[in-house]
């Protein structure tokens, strides 16, 4: 996959098929755009092309701080992984905010990208003020000579539109199942592996630490039956894992900094400098303050085999 990282510079010659939209949540709706992308460029002989932006435009429009399921580095390690031949991760500033739709179409999509096609959902939006819309791609398609492809959105069982603020509503409740469900597929952290204060090691229960950036969207705070991939390794490692701050080690010098701390089932080795990604399947219960590293010890051996049950209950 070829990637256009923070910069304007860029020129496909090849004719592609292009999507657009913010994808932070590359959930079961945009797995369906992803999905029709690549049909239609097969039929057509064209190149793939996603375009996203490297700022969610919210963020700078109206001076919010969303979060995002998947970050920027995970979403291009996954539209790597589909076969998509390029990523766009465009600037976000106050001028490209401006640009009405018809100025994006003409100047980024098909002067720069090589659009020959786009494919869009029916609720499509971009542009200055939501300029660019469905009657626009399909007015100025026959002039500008591109064809458009629209799809329908994905539902969920209640009919709901499928979003990425829905899911991070689950995720906030800590409902893991109904937000891979609605992900169709497992929602999952990456990162390096970094060392902690090593008090797990000294009540048996040695962790895999990650500090994730602010811009990932976590779930809720507690405990989860997790799934744990090392590097490209295809093998899924058992796992107990902590979301949170880690309330019961005093004095540590990261307790107000969110981390994700993951005990790996009948596995030894230094990973540190490794890069992992966890996979959270249920939510077991929540961060607790404990008395004694004992009290801790205690509870952690519970939900060890709590999670364990859970885990081998479950078709991989």
């Amino acid at each position: 996959m070829i990637t256009f990282i923070n910069t304007t510079d860029i020129k496909i010659t090849d004719k592609t098929a292009v999507v657009i939209g913010k994808f932070d949540g590359e959930h079961r709706g945009h797995r369906k755009l992803f999905r029709t992308l690549k049909e239609e460029a097969n039929k057509k002989g064209l190149k793939t092309v996603v375009f996203s932006f490297r700022t969610l435009p919210s963020n700078i429009v109206r001076n919010k701080h969303t979060t995002q399921i998947f970050t920027n580095v995970e979403r291009r390690k996954k539209l790597e992984e589909l076969g998509i031949d390029y990523y766009i991760e465009y600037p976000f500033d106050m001028d490209i905010a401006k640009l009405t739709g018809e100025e994006f179409l003409t100047d980024i999509l098909i002067k720069k990208l090589g659009m020959a096609e786009i494919v869009a959902g029916d609720d499509a939006a971009f542009g200055y003020k939501k300029s660019g819309n469905i009657e626009l791609l399909n007015r100025l398609s026959k002039t500008l000579g591109f064809d458009v492809k629209i799809i329908e959105k994905e539902k969920d069982d209640f009919h709901n539109d499928i979003s990425s603020t829905l899911i991070r509503t689950k995720l906030d409740e800590g409902d893991m199942e109904e937000a891979n469900k609605l992900l169709g597929g497992i929602y999952s952290i990456s990162g390096v592996v970094e060392e902690g204060n090593k008090i797990g090691a000294t009540i048996g229960f040695p962790t895999l630490n990650l500090f994730p950036s602010n811009e990932k969207h976590l779930p809720k705070y507690g405990v989860y039956a997790s799934r744990v991939r090392i590097g490209d390794d295809d093998t899924l490692y058992l796992g107990l894992t902590n979301v949170g701050s880690n309330p019961s080690i005093e004095n540590d010098k990261k307790n107000h900094i969110s981390r994700v701390e993951t005990y790996l089932y009948n596995f030894e080795a230094n990973l540190y400098g490794r890069e992992i990604e966890v996979y959270l399947y249920k939510y077991i219960r929540p961060e607790m303050k404990f008395g004694s590293l004992e009290e801790l010890k205690n509870q952690l051996r519970n939900d060890k085999q709590e999670v364990l049950n859970f885990l081998n209950s479950q078709v991989r």
